[in-house]
């Protein structure tokens, strides 16, 4: 997208040079490129004397047609880069659904635990990032505002994770991702409460909007109490923290974004680094949940983790690939694809994670799993396309 952005900009200057006049050329809020158009009634602005000269052998009407023309072979060769980022975005998915298999893996490792994971894997995450970060602050001059957001951000995102980690330990990896995929209907219906609630007209709460949260419910249920996972565990319990915390920080995450959208590997790091601090309290304070009678801080000991190949190369994979890397790559396909497109590929994650659960780990993923994920996936989509629908 950028060969292409930099094409556009070379044949509209090139354009320019030769009428001696140049587009006014900015970038909107999407990170997209836009060209002001000069009309044949308005006067092009000129960037030299001999401007005038050059100016009678191309008219204005020639400039226009030039940039248009030029528009129209910029807009030709956006389509198939579109559809190629619809493919990462559809990769970044089964990167993500990997993730629930991986934790699984980690911590099933002698001596390793959930708060040794999690604070491995997010301070290795957030380490990847933080130079980009550095520089993207000094660049964009975040305020204090923005900050204080993404910390809140961060903090409903580490409720996610860390439910999820804590849930891993006693449930299936894909009943955990069945689980995380109503974020899509949370979200859905959490915006709508906002939007009523900061209109100032008066405004009707819609209720159609909860028609894809109990279809969702009954999903949840058929694989609960009828899928190959076996009874509800309190490990499931703990994964609806994931639909709570993701949805909650996706919602922060628009509103950050709209105010700053060039802040986006900053916030990324600041969220980020939540997550490994509140990993980091979770780590302090299990011994207490243990029994221990005394408090102490220590540092973390990851000497089990080093000891085990498979550990370590889990906290590489979950922390370079899957975190650091996926958020990075994010920050870009979410700029190409449409919110409505992107919510509706992510929906499959769940279907990603039962293949690789039954790869990896040898999981059962019975019918009715696959029918009560269908009513969830089904559910997740009706709520995005309805989402769509209002804003257009």
């Amino acid at each position: 997208m950028r060969a292409v952005a930099l094409s556009f900009l070379i044949i509209t200057a090139a354009s320019a040079f030769q009428s001696g006049n140049l587009p006014s050329t900015r970038i909107n809020g999407a990170g997209r490129l836009q060209t002001k158009r000069y009309s044949t009634q308005e006067e092009i602005p000129i960037i030299s004397p001999l401007s005038t000269t050059l100016d009678e052998s191309i008219t204005q009407n020639d400039l226009v047609e030039q940039l248009e023309s030029s528009q129209q072979t910029s807009t030709l060769s956006n389509d198939l880069p579109e559809l190629a980022w619809k493919g990462v975005i559809l990769v970044l998915c089964a990167l993500w659904a990997s993730n629930f298999a991986a934790t699984k893996l980690v911590v099933s490792q002698p001596g390793v635990d959930a708060s040794m994971y999690s604070v491995a894997r997010f301070g290795v995450a957030a380490a990847a990032l933080a130079p980009g970060a550095i520089a993207t602050l000094k660049k964009s001059k975040v305020d204090m505002e923005t900050l204080w957001e993404a910390v809140v951000c961060g903090s409903w995102v580490a409720f996610g994770y860390l439910g999820q980690t804590l849930g891993l330990m006693t449930t299936t990896a894909s009943k955990s991702c069945v689980i995380c995929s109503l974020h899509c209907v949370f979200v859905a219906v959490v915006a709508e409460v906002w939007r009523v609630s900061r209109s100032t007209a008066e405004t009707k709460f819609d209720y159609t909007r909860l028609i894809p949260a109990m279809i969702a419910v009954v999903g949840v249920a058929i694989v609960e109490l009828k899928g190959a996972g076996g009874a509800p565990t309190i490990g499931d319990a703990l994964s609806f923290a994931q639909p709570i915390g993701f949805g909650m920080g996706y919602l922060k995450l628009e509103e950050i974004m709209a105010k700053k959208p060039d802040g986006g590997l900053a916030v990324a790091t600041i969220k980020l680094s939540v997550v490994f601090l509140a990993s980091l309290l979770m780590y302090e304070l299990t011994p207490l949940f243990s029994g221990a009678s005394d408090f102490a801080l220590t540092v973390p000991d990851i000497s089990p983790i080093l000891a085990s190949p498979m550990a370590m190369a889990g906290i590489l994979y979950t922390g370079l690939v899957t975190t650091a890397a996926a958020l990075w790559v994010e920050s870009i396909a979410f700029a190409k694809v449409s919110a409505t497109d992107a919510s509706i590929i992510l929906t499959t994650e769940p279907l990603f994670a039962a293949f690789i659960g039954a790869m990896t780990l040898g999981e059962i993923f019975g019918a009715s799993d696959y029918l009560g994920a269908t009513l969830i996936v089904g559910a997740c989509a009706s709520a995005v396309l309805m989402g769509s629908k209002e804003e257009h």
